[in-house]
């Protein structure tokens, strides 16, 4: 009998209370993915979703694709037709959606399916499970799926496949091959965790220079390398990005004759992200000596408890005293926060000893952090040839000469006429006055800083760098600097809050508290996107100041209850000054926060960890919540409520903002001040905002046996 291949089966998608079309965009660099579920149906507007996608590469993902209307069958011809020209993957489609692309013929158009789920059951207890095949890998087997078995999770038993129509595996197996791009290769392959392999047969090279610097990311098999012409695009101080390559150690001629070329010509190479092994397979000690550094290098580690490998990216600068003392840095396992191991090899163990260091180059790092940053169709892809300029053939060159000299000829007679025509009438007429020669003022001409990646106004945005988050607001236009300074400020520090809530994964937090701000913050954004044609307009002014407040307020409460974490001072700065429509000037400004890896996770752990207090679990009060409550001003949100705080009235998500005449900020400050109190003989005094009266601070007194405060 034959048996699916060794996928982990995945649990069925929780069941829906209804099927109203939804659909979730986010892009990736130069990828878009588009996330469909429910029914496709009127709802789903297919010109409207493909005109708002600005990228070349497009990914959708169906898994929750219940059914496709006859009225949304004809939506999605209409989004397959506007998104012809573009590169589009399906991947985790639903058993309904590959059969209903299977049975409509032209449904699929010029999409590439590359992921589906068929549906397996136990026949000892009856669990449903899915289980993922890739077409890409799993194509020589799809045809023998009808029939197969694999063991059931829950019992140990055989889970059989599901009976599906007889043509069902054999289009899918029919089906074209096709080659999937490499930029999104690697996001199916880092978002989806999906085991494809990279097309062997081509190598890519796509590079970003300026300045002196020269970024390189390359792609595919090194074993294809075109040394020469590789080496010709490394110059000056070069960066090359290997996260995507793929090598065989026994075929390393290419990359070794291009890094000897290179040496001689660039005034160093960097080598960023090296895969695992390519240390010891890629470089030489003597490379090391001269002008190759490493930036960053992947190593695999074990689990001591769970036995999971794990991949970890080291930083060469960050750990280099351990490095070169042969001592690779210690790491924490994802899963199971055990203690990784790694094994460092003779080889291994050289490279790392001969690594050397790399000068401070904070300009570099910028300009290497935006370049990853951008999609392959942004950067220079420079293994293409430029197509040669049409020369035109002898033979009708001649004819071609003769008509432009005469004509030619023509014009030169006409001038000489008109010249002595003006000269014989010179003194009939008075001179005309020479007319005055307006240029009109050029437009300004700005140098931004290379971490600006949007200018439009009241905006903000937080991106991931390799070592920090980078957050940035932008204001409006605004008469004077000060202001302009400080509206950008709010915009990068409340776009810092929303983004640690987006980072918390605790079922409370993203069942009751996101969904309380999160409403209210987008229709605030959405206002004044609709009202962005005109920025004079009453509606654009009203909803720039109700966003400007909002931010303002989510601000102030992030610095008063983030603690430490909260950087007290912006990282860069940048203005551009011009001139007002109705006089004078007006400034746009940007600012820069740069936030490390263990302050944005100590936010996320403390808005996002549960205390007990009083017996009740309670957490420190989200700043986003100043969105949907004007009045918040800062506290502790009690997520449920048991004796005494019920007997006082109290409910859950209620807010405790003070105890006594002290104000609280936080979980650490009311525990704090409940310590305090119990030094004292009077009764608990607590200030509750409650979330039924979001504007009303009540004073409540609460008896408590001391030996209960925890």
């Amino acid at each position: 009998m034959p048996t699916a291949p060794h996928t982990a089966p995945k649990s069925l998608p929780q069941s829906r209370t209804h099927d109203r079309f939804e659909v979730d965009k986010a892009t990736h660099g130069g990828i878009t993915q588009l996330t469909l579920a429910g029914t496709l149906d009127h709802a789903f507007e297919g010109k409207k979703v493909a005109d708002a996608i600005a990228t070349k590469k497009l990914v959708l993902v169906m898994r929750e694709v219940r059914r496709f209307a006859s009225w949304g069958m004809s939506e999605w011809m209409d989004f397959l037709r506007i998104n012809e020209a573009r590169d589009l993957y399906l991947v985790e489609c639903s058993t309904y959606a590959v059969s209903q692309l299977n049975l409509v013929t032209g449904l699929l158009g010029h999409a590439k399916l590359v992921s589906f789920y068929a549906s397996y059951r136990c026949g000892s207890c009856s669990e449903e499970l899915e289980t993922l095949f890739l077409i890409p890998r799993d194509r020589e087997i799809i045809r023998d799926l009808p029939g197969s078995d694999q063991e059931c999770p829950t019992c140990g038993g055989r889970a059989r496949l599901e009976e599906y129509p007889a043509a069902f595996f054999d289009t899918i197996a029919d089906r074209p091959p096709f080659d999937v791009d490499d930029e999104v290769l690697h996001y199916l392959r880092s978002q989806f965790k999906y085991n494809l392999s990279p097309d062997l047969t081509r190598f890519r090279a796509y590079r970003r220079s300026k300045r002196g610097y020269t970024y390189l990311r390359l792609s595919g098999s090194l074993a294809m390398l075109q040394s020469d012409a590789l080496a010709q695009a490394t110059e000056e101080t070069a960066v090359v990005d290997l996260e995507r390559v793929v090598f065989d150690p026994t075929q390393m001629t290419a990359w070794r004759k291009y890094l000897l070329s290179a040496r001689q010509k660039a005034r160093s190479i960097q080598l960023l992200n090296c895969p695992p092994g390519f240390l010891e397979q890629g470089l030489d000690t003597e490379d090391l000596r001269d002008k190759v550094k490493v930036r960053t290098f992947a190593q695999t580690y074990e689990c001591a408890r769970c036995n999971a490998p794990t991949l970890q990216m080291i930083d060469v600068a960050t750990h280099l005293e351990q490095l070169v003392g042969g001592i690779l840095p210690p790491a924490s396992c994802p899963t199971c926060q055990g203690q990784l191991i790694a094994g460092v090899y003779p080889e291994q163990m050289r490279i790392l000893r001969a690594l050397p260091a790399r000068d401070r180059d904070a300009a570099l790092d910028r300009f290497v952090d935006k370049a990853r940053t951008e999609s392959n169709d942004s950067l220079e892809n420079y293994l293409v040839t430029s197509p040669r300029k049409e020369v035109i053939a002898p033979g009708g060159s001649s004819r071609a000469m003769f008509l432009a000299l005469g004509l030619t000829m023509l014009v030169i007679v006409g001038l000489g006429v008109v010249a002595f025509t003006l000269w014989k009438s010179r003194d009939d007429k008075p001179a005309a006055p020479t007319p005055a020669v307006i240029i009109p003022p050029q437009a300004p001409k700005f140098e931004r800083p290379d971490w600006i990646l949007s200018d439009v106004p009241s905006s903000a945005y937080c991106h991931d760098m390799i070592n920090r988050l980078m957050c940035v607001g932008v204001s409006a236009y605004r008469p004077t600097r000060d202001e302009a300074v400080s509206e950008a400020n709010n915009a990068a520090l409340e776009e810092l809050v929303n983004t640690v809530g987006l980072k918390i994964s605790d079922a409370y937090f993203r069942a009751a508290i996101m969904p309380a701000y999160s409403d209210v913050r987008s229709k605030a954004l959405s206002a004044l996107q609709s009202a962005d044609l005109d920025r004079t307009s009453a509606a654009y002014l009203a909803a720039n100041k109700t966003l400007d407040e909002g931010r303002k307020r989510v601000t102030e409460i992030l610095q008063i209850s983030g603690g430490a974490a909260v950087p007290n001072q912006r990282t860069d700065w940048y203005w551009e000054e011009y001139a007002a429509k109705k006089g004078g000037t007006e400034v746009l400004v940007f600012v820069r926060y740069d936030v490390s890896l263990d302050a944005v996770k100590a936010l996320t752990q403390k808005y996002g960890t549960t205390t007990s207090i009083l017996g009740a679990p309670a957490m420190t009060g989200f700043p986003a919540l100043a969105w949907p409550y004007p009045q918040f001003a800062g506290g502790v949100q009690l997520t449920k409520v048991g004796w005494p705080l019920k007997k006082s009235g109290v409910s859950a998500q209620d807010m405790i903002v003070a105890v006594g005449e002290q104000r609280v900020a936080d979980v650490t400050g009311l525990a704090r001040r409940l310590e305090e109190w119990k030094l004292l003989t009077t009764d608990l005094e607590l200030s509750i905002q409650s979330e039924n009266k979001p504007g009303v601070v009540e004073t409540r007194k609460i008896q408590v046996p001391r030996r209960q405060i925890k």
